[in-house]
């Protein structure tokens, strides 16, 4: 899935979106961006990496059951790939305009609101920078507030056994 853009699977998008009663919703925004292929493709590269099979093992003889396994040892362990990905997704789902999926203007996002200040010209040039620096606050507020979790996700990755 990496491999279409997102104009190709605009149609099929709608079509799912529309027959789950999602359209002029929100959730028609969100919900696909849960299951990108991106995240899914970050995950298991973290997991295959920094999750020894010798720790799985261990737990097992332990008596632990897999969920016990995923919530309590693994989870912890992938908690700096999940704060990359948080900070990915909501950079993504942040500046989208959700075109496709919304029509309803009292939905509409921040994004095409700027797009729409923006189309005004020279004039709007004040209010289309207005929008911009409220735009940018809330991405910045996440990357400092899970900054810690990502550079621990960089700080291993060269580590070898």
């Amino acid at each position: 899935s990496l491999m279409f853009s997102a104009a190709v699977t605009a149609i099929p998008n709608f079509i799912i979106m529309t027959r789950l009663n999602m359209v002029d919703t929100y959730w028609a925004i969100i919900i696909p961006a849960c299951g990108s292929s991106l995240g899914l493709f970050l995950m298991k590269q973290f997991m295959e990496q920094m999750v020894p099979d010798v720790l799985i093992e261990a737990a097992q003889i332990d008596g632990a059951g897999g969920m016990r396994i995923f919530l309590q040892i693994v989870m912890p362990i992938v908690k700096p790939a999940w704060f990359t990905l948080i900070i990915f997704s909501f950079r993504d789902l942040w500046n989208n305009t959700g075109g496709i999926f919304i029509f309803n203007e009292k939905l509409k996002t921040l994004p095409y609101a700027l797009s729409n200040i923006m189309a005004g010209g020279l004039s709007r040039t004040g209010a289309s920078a207005a929008v911009s620096l409220i735009m940018i606050v809330p991405p910045v507020l996440v990357f400092i507030l899970s900054q810690s979790q990502v550079l621990e996700t960089m700080s291993t990755s060269g580590i070898k056994d």
